[in-house]
């Protein structure tokens, strides 16, 4: 009994050093709860700024708030338009002036729901 208790502590001792700690590194994103897409599946989908796209149908609890003027800057960054210039950041709708491609457009920007337009 004496020997296997001292066999199995030498082999024990052996996977401790052969084996070295390796950190383990995970970038994933996990939102629990409400799924979120990349688009909109329904007409009546809202845009979560940072997440998706969700159903407040089935998932009324999620209330994503106003957009900043900054956020929707940057969404209309993200559509590929540059030299951005704001012209409105009041009320539902907001406005900025940009190029895409190098021509001048009036860009509007849903200040709920993240929605992108050009006009």
């Amino acid at each position: 009994m004496k020997r296997t208790m001292l066999a199995m502590a030498a082999a024990a001792a052996m996977m401790v050093t052969t084996f070295a700690a390796v950190p383990a590194e995970a970038k994933v994103h996990v939102y629990v709860g409400v799924p979120y897409y990349g688009y909109q599946v329904a007409p009546h989908w809202r845009y979560y700024n940072g997440r998706g796209w969700y159903d407040p149908y089935v998932y009324s609890n999620v209330q994503p708030g106003k957009l900043s003027c900054a956020q929707g800057r940057r969404l209309v960054k993200d559509r590929g338009y540059y030299n951005i210039s704001t012209v409105d950041c009041v009320g539902k709708i907001y406005t900025y002036w940009a190029f895409r491609n190098g021509k001048r457009f009036y860009v509007s920007v849903n200040s709920w729901t993240g929605a992108v337009w050009k006009s």
